[in-house]
C-alpha cells in the first residue's frame, strides 16, 4: 500500500472515530471504488461497514479478502463475530478453528469457541478450552462468565458462583455477571438471592431483557403472576423476536386460572412454539382445574417430551418407539405399563390399575421396587415387576404390542368427572398394622395426629416444604403428634424436643424405604397433616383422613388444585392453600382436625 493511501485511511478512521460516521463511510466507499483490489483498504471498509450495521456489505468484503488472504486473522475474527451475533454458530466456529490453527494462543478465538460449544450444548470438553483462554487473559469478565456458565451447565453450581463473584469484583457494573449469579441461586432454590441478583442486573441495564425475564420467572413462582406478565411484556417490547415470551405469558394466565386470556395466548404461543412442551402441560393443568378432562389428557403426554422429565425416565430412549400413539387399545393387546418417576405420581396413577386389570387380561406393570409387594397385595394380581425389568431391554420390549406410561392411562379411564371415585385402593399389611397399633396404644388415649413437613424434589419442593416449628399451633394437650416424615430428620426432631415440642417417632423404621410400616403408621392415625409429598399420596390411597397443605400456587400440583379444596383423586383428603401466614394456615388446619366432615 502506498504511503499516501495509508495516510488517507488513517484520516478516515480519525473522522469516523470522532463521530462523523456517515461522512467517513461515504469517503471510504469512494476510495474503494478507485482502489478495488487493495485488500487493506477493503478490510478497513468492511470494519466501518460492520460498525454501522451494514452487515451484508461487511460480510461480502471480509469474504473477498479471505479468498485472497485465507490467514488474515483480522478478517477471520471480524467475520466470525458477525456470524456469532446472527447465531450462525457453525459458520462462526469454522472460522474460529482457522484462527486457532494459525495462533493457538488467540484469546478471543479460544474464549468464543468455548462459548459457542456451550451454546450448542457441548459442555464436556469446554472447561479445558475456556481455562486455556483465561490463562491468556484472566481479567476478562466475559470470559469468566463463559467459564461460569459452563460450570453451571455441568451442575457445578457452587464453583460457578465463585467465578461470577470473581467477575463482579473485577467489574461490578457488568449486568451479565449478576444475572448469571442469579441463575445459580435459582438452581439452588434460593429464590430470594436469585431475585436480588436479577434486580441488580436490571438496575445496571433496564433494557437487559434476560434479567427482566428472570425477574418475571421468580415473580411467577411466587404467585405474583400479574406483575410477572407486566415484566414479560416489557421484555417483549425490547426483544419482539423472543417468541418464547408468549409461552411465559400463557403459563402465567394458566396459574391465574384466567381461562379466557390463557386460551388467547396459548393459541398464539402453540402456533409459534409447537414443541414447547412446558406450555402444553401448563395449559393441560388449567383444563384439569376446570374439569375439562378429555381435552386436558390430550395435552398431558407433552410431559414425556420435557427434558427434565425425560431425564428422570431412565428407559425412555429404549421404549420411545414402542409407546402407544393411538387413542384406543385392543383388549387382546399385550401391554406394558411403565411407572411414572416419583413415587407420589406412581401411587396417584395406580388408582387406575383396578380398571385397567379388569378390562385387559394381558398386562405387565413396572413399579418402584418398594411398591411391588404392596401393589400385588392391593390389586390381587401377580403382574408387577421392578422398574426396568422389561423396559431396559430392547429384546424384551419387542414382546409387547403397546407400551404406556402410567399417567397416560388417564386418557382411557378418566375422561369425565364420573370416572373418579376417590375411594381407597391400597391395602396395608394387617400384621404390621397390629404391630404398630400395639406401639401407638402405649402413647395413651389422645388423638393421634401424624405430621410430615418436607418435600425433597426440585425448586417446588422448597416452595411447598415447612418446618417442624410451623406445626406448633396444632400441638395441644389432647393430641399426640407422630412423625411421618421420611429422610434424615432425627436431628430436627431432637432440636424440636429440646424446645419443648413433643413429637413421637418410630426410630427403628426407615420411612423412606419401608412403605409397609409407613402405611401401617398412617392407618393408625386419627388425622394426617402433611405438605404435598409421596406420603400424602400413600395416605389418600389408603383412605386415611388427611390434610394437605399446599402453596397458594398449587397449579404445579394439579391433583390438589381444585377450587373446592377437595381432590377427585382421593376422597379422604382435604387441601388447605397457604393463607397469608403460617398461623392463619394452621388455624384452618386446626378447624379441620376437629371436623371430619370431608371424609
Amino acid at each position: 500500500m502506498s504511503e499516501n493511501l495509508k495516510n488517507k485511511i488513517d484520516i478516515l478512521f480519525k473522522k469516523f472515530n470522532s463521530g462523523k460516521h456517515n461522512e467517513a463511510f461515504k469517503d471510504i466507499e469512494i476510495l474503494v471504488k478507485k482502489n478495488n483490489t487493495n485488500l487493506e483498504l477493503i478490510t478497513s471498509y468492511a470494519i466501518m461497514a460492520n460498525k454501522l450495521n451494514y452487515t451484508s456489505k461487511a460480510i461480502k468484503s471480509f469474504t473477498y479478502v479471505l479468498k485472497k488472504q485465507p490467514s488474515n486473522t483480522i478478517c477471520l475474527h471480524n467475520l466470525y463475530v458477525i456470524f456469532l451475533k446472527r447465531n450462525f454458530l457453525d459458520e462462526a466456529l469454522d472460522l474460529i478453528e482457522k484462527i486457532i490453527k494459525i495462533n493457538n494462543h488467540h484469546y478471543e478465538a479460544l474464549r468464543d469457541k468455548a462459548y459457542i460449544l456451550y451454546l450448542k450444548g457441548n459442555t464436556k470438553n469446554t472447561i479445558e478450552i475456556i481455562e486455556k483462554a483465561l490463562k491468556e487473559n484472566n481479567k476478562d469478565v466475559f470470559g469468566l462468565n463463559v467459564k461460569g456458565l459452563i460450570f453451571l451447565a455441568n451442575y457445578k453450581t457452587k464453583e460457578a458462583i465463585k467465578i461470577f463473584e470473581k467477575a463482579i469484583l473485577i467489574n461490578n457494573n457488568y449486568p451479565d455477571s449478576y444475572n448469571n449469579l442469579g441463575k445459580c441461586f435459582y438452581e439452588l432454590e434460593n429464590l430470594e438471592l436469585a431475585f436480588q441478583n436479577f434486580k441488580k442486573a436490571f438496575r445496571i441495564n433496564s433494557q437487559f431483557d434476560l434479567a427482566i425475564i428472570n425477574i418475571a420467572n421468580v415473580l411467577s413462582l411466587k404467585d405474583k403472576n400479574i406483575t410477572a406478565i407486566n415484566f414479560y411484556n416489557k421484555a417483549l417490547k425490547i426483544n419482539p423476536s423472543n417468541i418464547e415470551l408468549y409461552s411465559n405469558i400463557t403459563i402465567c394466565y394458566c396459574r391465574l386460572k384466567d381461562l379466557e386470556n390463557a386460551k388467547k395466548y396459548y393459541s398464539k404461543a402453540s402456533n409459534l412454539l409447537p414443541k414447547d412442551y412446558d406450555l402444553h402441560l401448563s395449559f393441560a393443568y388449567l383444563l384439569l382445574y376446570y374439569k375439562q378432562y378429555s381435552k386436558a389428557w390430550k395435552l398431558f403426554d407433552s410431559r414425556l417430551s420435557i427434558p427434565r422429565i425425560k431425564k428422570m425416565n431412565l428407559t425412555h430412549d429404549v421404549v420411545k418407539d414402542k409407546l402407544i400413539k393411538e387413542d384406543y387399545i385392543k383388549e387382546t393387546d399385550k401391554l406394558l405399563i411403565i411407572r411414572e418417576q416419583g413415587v407420589g405420581d406412581e401411587i396417584l396413577f395406580s388408582s387406575i390399575y383396578n380398571d385397567l386389570l379388569e378390562k385387559f387380561k394381558n398386562v405387565k406393570i413396572e413399579t418402584d421396587k418398594r411398591l411391588k409387594k404392596i401393589f400385588k397385595r392391593s390389586f390381587k394380581k401377580d403382574v408387577f415387576y421392578s422398574s426396568g425389568y422389561f423396559s431396559s431391554n430392547k429384546k424384551e420390549i419387542n414382546n409387547f404390542d403397546k407400551i404406556i406410561y402410567a399417567g397416560s392411562l388417564t386418557k382411557y379411564f378418566r375422561q369425565t368427572k364420573e370416572n373418579f371415585t376417590g375411594s381407597s385402593y391400597l391395602t396395608s399389611n394387617e400384621s404390621k398394622d397390629a404391630e404398630i397399633k400395639n406401639q401407638i396404644i402405649k402413647l395413651g388415649s389422645k388423638s393421634k395426629i401424624g405430621i410430615s413437613w418436607k418435600s425433597v424434589v426440585n425448586i417446588y419442593g422448597k416452595l411447598k416444604s415447612l418446618q417442624i416449628k410451623d406445626f406448633e399451633p396444632i400441638f395441644s394437650k389432647n393430641r399426640t403428634v407422630i412423625n411421618v416424615q421420611y429422610g434424615e430428620v432425627l436431628d430436627e426432631i431432637n432440636r424440636a424436643n429440646k424446645k419443648g415440642i413433643d413429637i413421637f417417632t418410630f426410630k427403628e423404621i426407615d420411612l423412606f424405604n419401608d412403605f409397609d410400616s409407613c402405611m401401617s403408621i398412617l392407618k393408625n392415625l386419627d388425622v394426617f397433616v402433611t405438605v404435598s409429598n409421596s406420603t400424602a399420596h400413600i395416605a389418600g390411597a389408603l383412605g386415611v383422613p388427611t390434610i394437605v397443605i399446599c402453596p397458594k400456587k398449587a397449579s404445579t400440583y394439579y391433583y390438589w388444585d381444585y377450587d373446592n379444596n377437595l381432590t377427585p383423586w382421593y376422597a379422604s383428603i382435604k387441601v388447605v392453600k397457604f393463607k397469608d401466614s403460617i398461623k392463619n394456615t394452621m388455624d384452618e388446619v386446626n378447624k379441620l382436625i376437629n371436623d371430619f366432615t370431608w371424609k
